[in-house]
């Protein structure tokens, strides 16, 4: 029988429960970062949506940390898209409008332009507020790697906004 079945309801009420109660704290979140990194809200719906079925159907095993699990399971997927649609980066003009929020618009198109672990780092650090050992974790790479990432992609970002130089 299925999971919505009679004889399975009263055992799997509790897990469904957690489960909603784990999409509808993750969900916004994690749909804003994948839109960050795609450049396009409905890729981010897709892969975000994808990679929730594919916990849901994990959940009974009890994965260990479902937070970090889902957060890693999106940025792969992510990089996956953006693979695959390679070209369409470089026709970045035909991405619809209403993709991106107007007040958005410059931050898109300046994030569009960076390389994947650049953009992708800039925003786990500042719109997840990952640490560096978290966004390594995601991003499967050596956590000394993270911050020269975030910082020339935060320089590039500063120079394609035309924002004034950092004081130290």
């Amino acid at each position: 029988m299925g999971r919505g079945s009679a004889s399975h309801a009263g055992s799997l009420a509790p897990e469904a429960d957690s489960f909603a109660a784990f999409y509808e704290a993750e969900v916004v979140g994690q749909v804003r970062s994948a839109t960050l990194i795609l450049g396009s809200r409905q890729a981010a719906q897709d892969v975000v949506h994808d990679v929730f079925v594919e916990v849901f159907l994990k959940w009974d095993e009890g994965i260990a940390e479902p937070g970090a699990y889902l957060q890693q399971a999106v940025v792969n997927r992510c990089r996956d898209a953006l693979r695959r649609t390679t070209v369409a980066r470089r026709y970045r003009s035909l991405f619809r409008p209403e993709d991106v929020p107007a007040i958005d618009a410059p931050l898109y198109d300046a994030l569009a332009t960076l390389p994947f672990k650049h953009r992708t780092a800039v925003v786990l650090r500042y719109y997840l507020d990952l640490t560096e050992a978290e966004i390594a974790v995601c991003l499967g790479c050596p956590v000394g790697s993270v911050g020269p990432w975030i910082r020339r992609g935060l320089d590039r970002l500063a120079t394609q906004l035309r924002l004034p130089p950092e004081e130290s």
